[in-house]
Parts: structure tokens; C-alpha cells; sequence
């Protein structure tokens, strides 16, 4: 569960749950010891450790529900540029490897997990296998929805270059209304 969490913060590499685990055993006994020596109130001390227990957790959560709202705000973005790119006659795949180099400095979350898709397909991952894996890591609904989106546009053949554009601006639209995007005269 912790390295699903990390994964779904950006963190993937096996160190990071390694250091995770240490910061959930020694962030307790520093805390402890520096309050008891403080303070020097057992109560304290053991509240102290507590919340030094707590603080990767509390941590982990910021973390995971910022990068998810940084990818809920950059999708529209992306899939519009994916529009750009199947219309100037890349493949689905190349598109996707495309935006996520192009994307790489103004939505670098995105960017990664478009990245990792093109990695997992040309290790041998399905296309759709691939997103779902994606959809999963996020845990965005939108995302979601655009797997979902890719799916039908597979099963039933309709072109994905006219889904995306249409999915790209209800979501466009769905950002305004939420406010996550503000104006240029603020």
C-alpha cells in the first residue's frame, strides 16, 4: 500500500519507500527523545513520538493530493496537444511519447506518466493495459474516464483524434467551472 502511495506521489524508485520506512521508525525516537529531553514530561514525549509516527503519513497524503491536482489541471493541455499530434499524422503511441517529451517543463507529472507509458509498451505492455496501469498509479477521475474514453474508441473504431478533442474540452470546461484555471485579468 506505502509504495503504491509513492508511486502515485511520483516516487517509484525503491529507495524512496526504503527512506519512507526509515523516517516512520527514526522520526519517533528523535522526536521522543528530544521532547523528553526538552521538556522533560513523559506525556509530552510520547505525544511528541506520536505525531513523529503520523508526520510521513499526514506527508505522504499532501503530496499525493497535490500531484493529483496538478494532473487533473494539465489533462486538458495534454490531450489537446495529443489532438495535434495524431492530426499531423502520428500513431497513438508515437503521440503519447511525443507530448510527454514536449510536456516535460510546464506539467512535468504528466509528462512522467506518459513517459512510463511509452516505457511499458515498448516493453511489451498493451496499450490498453498500459493506461489502465496509469489510471490506477494517478487516481485521477478524469484520467479514468479518458481510459474509458480509449476504450469505447477501440471497440467500436470511431477515430481517437475526434474523441480527444471532444473529451479535451469538456474537461476544459470542467476545469473553468471548478476554478482550478483563473483568468488572465486577476
Amino acid at each position: 500500500e506505502i509504495v503504491r502511495r509513492l508511486a502515485a506521489a511520483g516516487y517509484r524508485r525503491a529507495v524512496h519507500a526504503d527512506l519512507f520506512f526509515l523516517s516512520k521508525l527514526v522520526l519517533p525516537v528523535v522526536g521522543g527523545v528530544a521532547g523528553f529531553l526538552i521538556l522533560h514530561e513523559f506525556l509530552y514525549t510520547v505525544v511528541i513520538a506520536v505525531v513523529g509516527f503520523l508526520l510521513p503519513d499526514l506527508w505522504l497524503t499532501q503530496v499525493v493530493s497535490s500531484r493529483q491536482e496538478r494532473i487533473r489541471l494539465s489533462i486538458p493541455d495534454a490531450l489537446d496537444l495529443l489532438v495535434i499530434c495524431m492530426e499531423a499524422g502520428l500513431g497513438l503511441d508515437q503521440a503519447i511519447l511525443r507530448v510527454g517529451q514536449e510536456l516535460k517543463i510546464s506539467h512535468p507529472d504528466l509528462s512522467d506518466e506518459f513517459v512510463l507509458i511509452g516505457l511499458e509498451q515498448r516493453a511489451g505492455k498493451a496499450r490498453l493495459d498500459a493506461w489502465k496501469s496509469m489510471a490506477d498509479r494517478v487516481g485521477v477521475d478524469s484520467v479514468r474516464q479518458f481510459v474509458q474514453m480509449l476504450v469505447q474508441t477501440e471497440r467500436f473504431g470511431t477515430p481517437i483524434s475526434k474523441s480527444l478533442g471532444a473529451f479535451s474540452d469538456a474537461l476544459r470546461i470542467r476545469r473553468l467551472k471548478l476554478g482550478g484555471f483563473k483568468s488572465f485579468v486577476e
